[in-house]
């Protein structure tokens, strides 16, 4: 199997639109595969042989997705489409070691959450030696200015919670299963049953006081 390069990673990438743009909540509903759990496993398949087009065809696929969880997990002033690139470059080198096909989604997502964890750390390093300028950078889309509210409620809510328990909540919103976020997080299925129950009261019991 074929491992491309930087230059590989980067040719591949420029081939998908950029930049990323889209809704910054996370919807009520999965977002819609393109591709059958068949074919996506096909399609993931011909990736790790090193197919550049099935490789471009997964970023085309799950870019709003990734696009999304990353600003759910780090809010408006995250480089989304930065880390979303950085995380398509670990999908496409890391593809070659992915043993489980069937298991393609919930290892991309642990990858976007371990990438959007190493980026909070950063930004937590920086702030401490660097002065305080708030951030101007307005969401990813330009919405009316109810939804901004209730977006920006939403982020806040979101924020509060404890990294682990917003990723969760994510992935579950991602349509991922209870084995799927097992397999992602390294745990239990009724572990993530669990800590999935109490994120969710968590944020209910947040919206419930903010109201």
């Amino acid at each position: 199997m074929n491992n491309p390069g930087r230059e590989g990673c980067q040719e591949i990438l420029a081939t998908a639109p950029r930049p990323i743009r889209l809704s910054p909540v996370p919807c009520h509903n999965r977002h819609p595969s393109p591709y059958e759990p068949e074919e996506l496993e096909a399609l993931v398949k011909r990736a790790q042989g090193g197919d550049m087009r099935a490789q471009n065809d997964l970023i085309i696929a799950y870019q709003a997705r990734i696009a999304g969880f990353v600003y759910a997990m780090l809010g408006r002033t995250a480089p989304v489409d930065d880390l979303s690139q950085d995380i398509f470059t670990k999908m496409i080198r890391g593809l070659p070691r992915l043993h489980d096909t069937k298991l393609f989604e919930a290892w991309l997502f642990r990858t976007a959450r371990n990438q959007c964890i190493d980026h909070a750390r950063r930004e937590k390093w920086r702030r401490m030696f660097t002065l305080f300028d708030p951030a101007t950078d307005d969401p990813p889309m330009e919405v009316d200015q109810d939804r901004r509210d209730r977006v920006d409620a939403l982020m806040q809510l979101l924020q509060r919670l404890s990294t682990r328990d917003r990723s969760l909540l994510l992935m579950a919103q991602e349509g991922l299963s209870l084995a799927e976020m097992a397999a992602s997080t390294g745990t239990t299925t009724t572990t993530i049953k669990t800590r999935l129950h109490r994120a969710r009261e968590r944020l209910r019991e947040l919206y419930e006081k903010r109201t």
